[in-house]
């Protein structure tokens, strides 16, 4: 067998000689029978694989099913245990409960919109210097 260097230096001419003067190998005894097997069971496995898959999946979908299941029966009893009932009994308390809760959440949002408009005005100028970047080219 050469080393790489030499056929590097055999020109195309040699190395078609010596190709040709190799067609007389043979290919070691058994060859073809242990690729067959090969392939047959790599195509078992891929086989039988497609239809584990399936099986596996309808079993992982069981336990999941039972703790939903579960979680709703556990929330059914505990809302039939509860009864529901007005948290005020003068309506005037209960809107007044709420418009300061609406207050809350005006306030909060204020906030976040103050925000929002503050990084859209830095985006902006971001903006504006990307374009005169762009334009001057």
């Amino acid at each position: 067998m050469k080393t790489v260097e030499e056929i590097e230096r055999l020109s195309a001419e040699e190395l078609e000689k010596l190709a040709a003067g190799q067609q007389g190998v043979r290919a070691p005894q058994g060859l073809q029978q242990r690729l067959m097997e090969a392939i047959a069971a790599d195509a078992l496995a891929a086989e039988g694989a497609r239809r584990r898959t399936p099986r596996l999946r309808r079993l992982l979908y069981v336990p999941a099913l039972a703790a939903v299941a579960a979680v709703v029966l556990l929330i059914a009893a505990q809302m039939q245990r509860q009864s529901l009932k007005d948290s005020f009994d003068d309506p005037y308390l209960a809107y007044a409960e709420v418009e300061r809760t609406l207050r809350s959440i005006s306030d909060k949002m204020s906030i976040g919109a103050d925000i929002a408009k503050a990084a859209g005005e830095s985006a902006g100028k971001t903006r504006e210097i990307i374009d005169k970047t762009l334009s001057s080219k």
